[in-house]
């Protein structure tokens, strides 16, 4: 065995859903952080509405388009599922 153990289906399998719900919680607090950093920004006055809000709409669409793609990893490690 080589030092490493032989895992069966069903462990591979939990293993990878364990994986993939891990990297979509991380995509959800993305964009959980990518919308609320911000507003709270924005509440409390450190940010400016009429000169940051460029940043602003940037920020939040960069913390979407990361979601997404940490959302499309966890898709691909769940494709690898076995019957």
């Amino acid at each position: 065995m080589s030092g490493a153990r032989m895992l069966n289906k069903s462990a591979r399998n939990e293993r990878r859903k364990l994986t993939a719900a891990f990297f979509n919680a991380l995509a959800s607090g993305t964009v959980l952080a990518a919308m609320v950093v911000p507003l709270i920004g924005l509440g409390l006055g450190t940010v400016q509405p009429s000169s940051d809000m460029l940043n602003v709409v940037t920020f939040i669409a960069f913390g979407l388009v990361v979601a997404t793609v940490i959302h499309l990893v966890a898709r691909d490690i769940l494709k690898r599922l076995e019957e």
